[in-house]
């Protein structure tokens, strides 16, 4: 049995499924092509790097910093064992916890960074191999799926492959953290976001998790999020909140503080944890297993992000929370059945099938006579999609975006917190609410500007909701004195709304010390000073030319203290905008129309100028355009609903307004 912590319930595990990895583990030691890059400590000698690999992931699909239990909690070790030799070896049925790099995915491709380019070719592949036998253990199947196919992704790619042969290490990382998951993929692989991703899926698992445990069993402390997470603080042997957490937390990082406060001097660690251990055993009692079990799931994994064991800090003492009594709890519900004294016989239930009639016939309604509807000759068309007036509706039904919309989320929360401390009286923790955008080409960095102004209108925050959206050309002069004037009308234009500056490094292009842009960024920086609370100035751009944006003047970096990164969108996502921008402008069409945008969109990685939604507006325009030429070969009168409504795949084609550089798949980071 494996039990892993995270998941509902244990998972036996088959015999045939174990003799089959280590079956494929000895087909890769006795092939003489086998990657053998060296010794491994703690392996038999001419042990191939693909065993190595299965020892290092296989807990580590099982979750990010898992806890597994029982006969086969080192997982690593029964699959392995036919060439592992360790100095020391876990036995029994305890329980292990274990914690990798956050790019522990990716670790043949790192190790073979010093090959030549079949080497590290053949660490690709053997990367996507290893994970993929996984992908039929029901621990593992969810990372193990998700990893196969962003391996495949690459593979597919004649670029990407050519990327990780080539390319250092750091490239190499930064594509797979930026363009190589899908949303979906980034939900099960949070680690692989970097740190802050992992900590950030850390703390929002066991916060959801204590809401829904506190929902069903309120703890003895009536504990919220705030003051639980204080507690894990002090228990792991910190005086005070981490950085990394402050800033992950927001303004929620203020109720961390003021609860750990309160703990000073009344708090005893061993105390709490007993408590903790009876409030879960009182869940499991009241049948809360899977709830329970998130719970100290999600908990342990916090704790061990509070004690720095990612960066080699050590172990946290006393383990938060206690799992040695919380498995003992666990394994005893599981036994409970079998305490008694009597002798009882196994029950066999045999569930009936689904189509024949079961043994016991529900009574029959009373037959009433119906007259049958009239089958309709073709389905009936959908009605065309309403605009939404809610600004935050309208933010989730954008395709993708979840960071965007995570991070509106927590502006709003704090916006309306300290709105209510206001009203009560009390001290409000107000920030500069100008911000940073940083992407590519047709990302939604313009359509998330446009819905804050709504939503900070909605709230009361701004006057009038509006968007100014600038560029070089509406802020700078062609002469001397000409600049101030035409930044200071833009900005006075834009009080009570946002001012959109678009493409905003142009204002200091480089080595030119003498560009009037430079004055715009002056005139900016007064009038944001002058008028904090009056408009919300959002600039936007590429990373890199932003970062040197922000760098050109001392000033620049304090005024804006929010940045959001918008990432490109994958295959899957810019089909789904534009079946969503289709319904948007009543169009209906079929799944070989998909098929076909499918085709047209460039493989990843795209060029540094693919337009993203942009190319998908494009293409959705030039299809719309295409239905109008080939329905003007008809009779106008002879055209029904569905004809002016519905795009075929003939209509489908790349846009012939696309821009050349759309086309282009340049290397990453060009």
């Amino acid at each position: 049995m494996l039990d892993v912590l995270g998941a509902d319930q244990p998972w036996e595990v088959p015999d045939g499924w174990l003799e089959g990895v280590r079956g494929r583990l000895r087909e890769w030691a006795d092939d003489p092509d086998g990657l053998r890059p060296g010794a491994f400590p703690d392996f038999a000698d001419g042990t191939p790097a693909a065993v190595w690999l299965v020892h290092q992931v296989a807990p580590l699909l099982t979750g990010w910093i898992p806890v597994l239990q029982g006969p086969y909690a080192d997982i690593s070790a029964v699959l392995t064992r036919d060439f592992y030799r360790p100095s020391v070896r876990f036995a029994g049925a305890g329980h292990v916890v274990r914690v990798g790099p956050i790019d522990w995915p990716l670790l043949a491709v790192s190790g073979a960074r010093g090959f030549n380019e079949a080497g590290r070719l053949q660490a690709l592949q053997l990367s996507r191999d290893v994970v993929s036998m996984f992908v039929g253990a029901e621990p593992m199947a969810v990372r193990a799926q998700a990893l196969t196919a962003a391996f495949d992704r690459v593979l597919g790619d004649r670029e990407a492959v050519r990327m990780h042969t080539a390319a250092d290490y750091d490239t190499i990382l930064q594509f797979w953290r930026t363009a190589v998951l899908s949303d979906a993929e980034r939900a099960v692989l949070p680690e692989l976001g970097g740190a802050t991703a992992a900590l950030h899926y850390s703390l929002e698992s066991l916060r959801d998790a204590h809401a829904k445990l506190s929902a069903v069993l309120a703890d003895d402390d009536g504990l919220d999020f705030a003051r639980l997470l204080a507690r894990l603080i002090r228990a792991t042997g910190l005086s005070g909140q981490p950085a990394a957490v402050g800033q992950i937390l927001g303004v929620a990082g203020w109720d961390v503080e003021h609860a750990l406060a309160d703990l000073r001097g009344a708090f005893d660690t061993q105390v709490w944890l007993k408590r903790n251990t009876e409030w879960l055993a009182r869940a499991i009692g009241q049948d809360q297993q899977v709830l329970a079990r998130a719970w100290a799931a999600a908990a342990t994994r916090v704790s061990v992000h509070l004690a720095g064991v990612l960066e080699k800090g050590p172990w946290p003492e006393p383990e938060v929370p206690d799992l040695g009594a919380f498995f003992q709890l666990l394994n005893r519900e599981r036994l409970a059945p079998a305490e008694t004294t009597e002798t009882v016989e196994p029950t066999v239930i045999t569930l009936p099938e689904l189509h024949p009639a079961a043994e016991t016939q529900p009574t029959p309604e009373p037959a009433v006579e119906t007259t049958p509807e009239p089958v309709p000759d073709e389905p009936e068309l959908p009605e065309p999609v309403t605009p939404v007036d809610d600004a935050l509706a309208e933010l989730e039904s954008l395709i993708g975006l979840e960071s965007i919309k995570e991070a509106v989320r927590r502006m709003v929360a704090e916006i309306k917190t300290n709105q209510r401390r206001k009203e009560l009286g009390l001290p409000t923790q107000d920030r500069a609410r100008h911000m940073v955008f940083v992407g590519k080409p047709g990302t939604a960095k313009t359509t998330i500007a446009r819905l804050l102004a709504r939503i900070y209108l909605q709230l009361g925050v701004l006057e009038k909701g509006h968007v100014v959206e600038v560029d070089r050309s509406d802020l700078v002069g062609s002469g001397v004195g000409t600049t101030a004037p035409l930044t200071a009308a833009k900005f006075r234009e834009a009080l009570g709304g946002v001012l959109f500056v678009d493409e905003a490094y142009t204002l200091v292009p480089e080595n030119q010390p003498g560009d009037y842009g430079l004055e715009a960024v002056a005139t900016l920086l007064k009038m944001m000073e002058d008028h904090r609370d009056d408009v919300v100035v959002i600039v936007a751009g590429y990373h890199r030319e932003m970062q040197r944006f922000l760098e050109s003047n001392p000033g620049l970096a304090s005024r804006f203290p929010k940045l959001l990164s918008f990432n490109e969108y994958d295959t899957d996502q810019l089909v789904d905008i534009f079946a969503l921008q289709a319904q948007q402008k009543g169009m209906i069409h079929t799944p070989q129309v998909l098929e076909k945008v499918r085709r047209i969109i460039p493989a990843a990685p795209r060029g540094h100028n693919f337009g993203n939604g942009r190319f998908i507006r494009n293409v959705l325009e030039e299809a719309i355009s295409n239905q109008a030429t080939r329905l003007a070969l008809r009779d106008p009168d002879s055209l029904t609903e569905r004809d002016l409504r519905e795009i075929l795949p003939e209509d489908v084609k790349p846009a012939a307004s696309m821009r050349a550089e759309d086309y282009l798949l340049n290397r990453p980071g060009t």
